[in-house]
């Protein structure tokens, strides 16, 4: 396996793609490191795809790691580039245990050459995804993944009306939109594939909790249709997440080769917009069991920090501190700690940028019980 961030990508259709559709995410594209390396840091909107990214024996372990908190939705991506040998992609939790494990299939006519799984993280801590191959042979291949909940602050934001132009440059290649749903429209979401793409093009997209609300591809082999289109009316309002991604099986083989599409959301019937304030920041908290839970509603138009303490009697204990996107509408996000009886306890929390100072801030009071 290979990696630098300070390079020029030596894929020359990648490096063109670079140059066609400029995007945020690719900001986090990369060759992997020379070998042996292991361990390497990936981030949600991460693509490393490179000519050091080849696996060579089925003892060749090339790992990558990264940081999550409990209740975290991500999607992994691990796709073949070139080569004739299965892949496969396994994760493991903070304790090292096993979480999922998938290998490509080239074995029939429907081959799969990427290995793709959304995941709900039940642990905070140090995540580590494994690539590996099955038989001894030079396989090229590309790793990625994004996280779905809470929304991450690499997606490009998608408006009403508006077309974008995308690539999807490898693989593992899985650009991220995000646009603001609410319950009175429906919507219809259209990717659209340039005509002579060497593969199907498809699209997920995803609901404020990370649940998928609808996926399709194109047909571009059989029917020539290069749009695929997906309408939903959302059932909760909240920033809804777009994946474009690679057809990770079909009659033709994955390839280096960009695929340039269009992207746009429409609004087919209905409301499809709504005003809200600046900043919202509510918390409707709950003790049970040695368990305070502490369901926020959690809204920004500008990023923020977002910081929560426990004020116990005397003492004040930092809860969380985190980067917070933009978050338009406000979603609800859940937190959760240990907690012993303490009386009444209370938790205050703000959301800060270094200009405004506290944007906004909530203090709530929860009795736990006698101590």
């Amino acid at each position: 396996m290979k990696l630098t961030r300070n390079f020029v990508l030596p894929l020359a259709s990648l490096f063109f793609g670079l140059l066609l559709i400029p995007r945020s995410a690719l900001a986090g594209t990369a060759d992997c490191p020379s070998e042996p390396n292991q361990n390497v840091p990936i981030a949600s909107g991460d693509l490393f795809a490179g000519t050091n990214c080849t696996l060579n024996t089925p003892g060749d372990v090339d790992s990558f790691v990264f940081s999550a908190n409990s209740g975290d939705v991500y999607s992994f991506f691990a796709g073949i580039n070139t080569g004739s040998q299965n892949m496969c992609l396994t994760l493991y939790n903070p304790s090292a245990a096993q979480i999922f494990s998938g290998c490509t299939n080239l074995a029939d006519d429907n081959e799969t050459f990427t290995v793709m799984t959304d995941q709900t993280l039940t642990t905070t801590g140090s995540y580590t995804m494994v690539i590996t191959e099955l038989t001894e042979g030079a396989v090229n291949y590309g790793a990625s993944l994004e996280r779905l909940y809470p929304v991450p602050p690499d997606a490009q934001k998608l408006s009403l009306g508006t077309v974008v132009a995308g690539s999807v440059t490898s693989p593992a290649d899985e650009p991220a939109y995000t646009f603001a749903g609410v319950t009175t429209g429906t919507y219809q979401l259209s990717a659209t594939a340039a005509s002579g793409s060497p593969q199907n093009l498809c699209m997920t997209v995803y609901s404020p909790s990370g649940s998928s609300a609808g996926s399709g591809c194109t047909n571009i082999f059989f029917g020539s249709l290069y749009t695929v289109q997906i309408d939903f009316t959302p059932p909760v309002a909240g920033s809804y997440m777009v994946l474009v991604y690679e057809d990770p099986g079909g009659f033709m083989r994955g390839s280096e080769t960009p695929i340039n599409y269009t992207l746009e959301a429409s609004c087919l019937v209905g409301v499809c917009t709504q005003t809200y304030p600046p900043c919202t920041l509510k918390n409707a908290a709950s003790y049970a069991s040695g368990t305070l839970t502490m369901d926020f509603t959690v809204g920004n138009n500008v990023a923020t920090t977002w910081n929560a303490w426990l004020t116990d009697q005397n003492t004040i204990t930092n809860l969380f501190s985190l980067s917070q996107p933009i978050t338009v509408p406000p979603v609800t996000i859940t937190k959760t700690t240990t907690l012993s009886p303490e009386g009444t306890v209370g938790v205050l929390s703000t959301l800060t940028t270094p200009t405004k100072g506290i944007f906004c801030s909530s203090y709530v009071q929860i009795n736990t019980g006698k101590p």
